[in-house]
């Protein structure tokens, strides 16, 4: 590698929507579960508050300036959490993941070969499977603002009287994910959804044995997760209070899973599946934000290897023009 390129994965993460008392506890788990495989591959792993960056174009390049010093003069990965309920967050968020995708710096994020809405707006990769034949549930957005109330007849029309799932179109992890179980809550939700200053999706809620993740690395299916909601509740995310299981067998969405990746031509890929008792139902997909340490181990550990060597791969090579041309 050139003399400039250092093995340094990079989060730029943004603290600024959480609850500041959580802030230090998801760092610190976050830095425990990502040190020591970082380590292992050669590679040095940080944390950096997108609050502390300053985005640009300067003498005729990509800059990235953090407490005086620009970060893109240096070659190294990056993950960029960039999404926020906040309009003005988002758009900062994306001007710091659109520099170092124009410097040759390796961004984790641009895992597949696409626009950037594939990799976390859910009407758009619903959209895009379902042109593939994959399986997807039936999905609306709900109009913004003051039209918020006049689209509700057409999704009524589509989804029926609920039970509905409400959920942000670009966000995870299961925030602000609602479960409504009449017609008359969707309305009242479609009136806080005027507000937020956000895009929402409805769906009918499908009954459901559970969520199955498919990781696939350069092409390869690597591990697999199933996570259940716990007793009672509807979200099976794991920071949501879900319960996990290593290593399902993904035979049931294997060829799908694989089709979407090389679709995709996707270096990286986790793909979620919600297991109905109809079949399996597409849920979404991610890049590099659809990490590995939620995964219990032997799993963890096996998507963190893959994923470093991939990462190495990637650095690796010489980069002169933008990943998806």
């Amino acid at each position: 590698m050139r003399e400039r390129t250092e093995r340094v994965v990079t989060w730029v993460c943004h603290p600024d929507d959480l609850d500041p008392a959580h802030v230090p506890r998801i760092e610190a788990q976050m830095a425990e579960r990502w040190a020591g495989p970082a380590a292992e591959a050669g590679f040095v792993f940080r944390f950096i508050p997108a609050n502390q960056l300053v985005p640009g174009c300067v003498g005729g390049r990509p800059v990235l300036w953090h407490h005086g010093e620009d970060l893109l003069r240096r070659r190294h990965c990056y993950i960029v959490d960039d999404v926020s309920p906040n309009p003005q967050a988002a758009q900062f968020l994306r001007g710091i993941y659109r520099v170092i995708d124009a410097s040759d710096s390796v961004l984790l994020n641009r895992a597949l070969v696409g626009p950037e809405c594939l990799e976390r707006d859910k009407l758009a990769i619903l959209s895009r499977a379902a042109t593939l034949g994959i399986r997807v549930p039936p999905t609306l957005v709900i109009p913004f603002g003051r039209y918020a109330r006049a689209g509700l007849e057409a999704i009524r029309a589509q989804l029926g009287d609920g039970p509905y799932i409400v959920k942000p179109r670009e966000s995870g992890v299961g925030y602000g994910v609602l479960r409504l179980d009449t017609y008359e809550q969707l309305r009242s939700v479609a009136d806080m959804v005027a507000a937020a200053g956000q895009s929402f999706i409805v769906q009918p809620y499908l009954p459901n044995a559970g969520d199955l993740r498919v990781a696939i690395v350069q092409g390869r299916v690597v591990t697999s997760m199933l996570r259940r909601p716990s007793e009672g509740a509807y979200l099976s995310n794991i920071t949501q209070g879900g319960v996990s299981t290593a290593r399902p067998d993904p035979t049931p969405v294997l060829d799908d899973s694989l089709l979407i990746a090389r679709d995709l031509r996707a270096e990286y890929l986790c793909v979620d599946w919600l297991l109905t008792p109809d079949g399996p139902v597409l849920g979404e997909w991610g890049t590099a934000m659809a990490e590995f340490s939620p995964f219990p181990e032997p799993s963890r550990s096996e998507l963190a290897r893959a994923f470093f060597a991939w990462a190495d791969d990637t650095l690796r090579q010489e980069r002169s023009q933008p990943a998806w041309t």
